[in-house]
């Protein structure tokens, strides 16, 4: 892969990032929702993924095209904890971070010395940030889930998601395989090695080290103050 298609990529890579936040992040108000709804694959989801606290994990990517093609394949680790912290590290084949708080996103691209910094809008329904943050009952019941062979699918019922189906494989209890069909028909898939699951991680693992001459490209929306005529 040459540099300038790693670059393209990393919008990609985003929108893979916060499906797999949504993965952890979403069932904190799920199950209370789904404990009496007639399809029982929302509860048994919600109860697997809930047992996470914590995820660690190396994980290999590959992207491939409606004709089976390799389109391209990454590397890295993820990290998360459910307190409200999400770290995407792509190690090979060049080095891309995408770090996810309660509150904001920030990307960093190692190559083109760049830091960009933005808020998420968890107004959107349409936008991943709700799902991460806020774990709306009502978001979350735009997706139907279905269960068949150990993958849970989940298909967006309204449009405006990022993804058209996701699927959740298990390996021993916790998360072995994501796979994401975008809408460009291309099927991008995570294979988990190395998971720990439930062992503390430390705060400083959720810190990007970013050199003093890097630039630093915030889209946070500025405060604004109304401006007011006084007498003087």
């Amino acid at each position: 892969m040459n540099r300038a298609t790693a670059v393209f990529s990393l919008t990609r890579l985003k929108q893979c990032a916060f499906s797999f936040a949504l993965v952890l992040f979403a069932p904190l108000g799920w199950i209370a929702q789904q404990e009496d709804d007639v399809n029982s694959f929302h509860a048994e989801l919600a109860k697997k993924l809930l047992a996470i606290e914590t995820f660690q994990a190396e994980f290999v990517q590959i992207a491939l095209t409606e004709r089976g093609e390799t389109e391209l394949s990454q590397s890295g680790r993820i990290l998360f904890d459910r307190s409200g912290k999400f770290l995407w590290e792509v190690t090979q084949p060049f080095e891309q971070y995408i770090l996810v708080t309660e509150d904001s996103m920030r990307v960093y691209d190692p190559d083109l010395e760049q830091l960009t910094i933005s808020t998420f809008e968890t107004d959107s329904q349409a936008s991943f940030a709700s799902l991460i943050l806020t774990s709306s009952t009502e978001i979350l019941d735009d997706f139907d889930i279905q269960f068949a062979d150990n993958e849970y699918t989940l298909l967006p019922i309204k449009q405006g998601q990022d993804f058209a189906r996701l699927k959740i494989v298990f390996e021993n209890d916790t998360l072995g395989v994501i796979e994401i069909l975008d809408h460009f028909d291309t099927v991008n898939q995570f294979k988990f090695t190395s998971v720990e699951t439930n062992k503390p991680i430390a705060s400083e693992e959720f810190e990007l080290d970013v050199p003093e001459d890097t630039e630093i490209v915030d889209q946070r929306p500025k405060p604004h103050y109304e401006d007011t005529d006084q007498d003087e």
